[in-house]
């Protein structure tokens, strides 16, 4: 009999493993989740899963690549808003990031597991992230030079900085002591903060 597998290409493949891990990991966690069970979701025999992905933390990584994709194409849609001003983009980027970490964190309770073990294994997906929501807010605070008189004398390294003090909204083991509504109240708080930081002084 001809696997089923012959009759899809590699790209194809993988994302049909990383929809079985998403269902895996969403249910029992990452640490729960096994290679075989996860092969096993697929069709697949354990051995083949290996071609594709050498470990779960591989999986994981991909998985969260997937996700940060999803996320930055969201973020971009705010950031290339050509009718909103700079102020009306960083408030709707703040709170696009905060809802979606929220979502994250209702769809997958044991998500640190997967946090936890890409911090420790694989530090260049966290600067990826990182980096990636760095450059979107940097076209932000660009605009807010151009157009609102805003003062930043290094828009990359300011970047950097406002997102490591909206750390509570996109860290879920802050975000679980809190309620969508007191998240979003806190939030428009340190945006009001950022934004008479960011006003020319005469």
């Amino acid at each position: 009999m001809e696997r089923f597998d012959k009759k899809l290409d590699k790209s194809a493949l993988m994302e049909l493993i990383l929809d079985a891990a998403d269902a895996r990991f969403r249910l029992y966690g990452f640490k729960k989740t096994a290679m075989a069970e996860i092969a096993e979701d697929v069709g697949m025999s354990t051995a083949n899963l290996y071609r594709y992905f050498p470990s779960k933390i591989d999986i994981a990584e991909s998985f969260a690549l997937r996700c940060f994709e999803e996320k930055e194409k969201a973020l971009a849609l705010i950031v290339n808003k050509l009718d909103a001003s700079p102020e009306e983009k960083l408030q709707g980027f703040a709170f696009e990031l905060l809802h979606y970490n929220y979502q994250q964190l209702q769809k997958y309770p044991t998500i640190n597991d997967i946090i936890a073990t890409l911090c420790a294994k694989k530090l260049a997906l966290v600067q990826r992230k990182r980096d990636g929501e760095a450059a979107l807010l940097a076209d932000i605070l660009r605009d807010g030079v151009n157009q609102a008189s805003w003062q930043c004398a290094d828009i990359e390294q300011a970047s950097k900085t406002i997102l490591a003090t909206w750390v509570l909204f996109s860290t879920p083991t802050f975000m679980q002591t809190f309620d969508e509504i007191e998240l979003e109240g806190l939030l428009a708080n340190v945006i009001d903060l950022l934004l008479n930081g960011l006003k020319e002084r005469n």
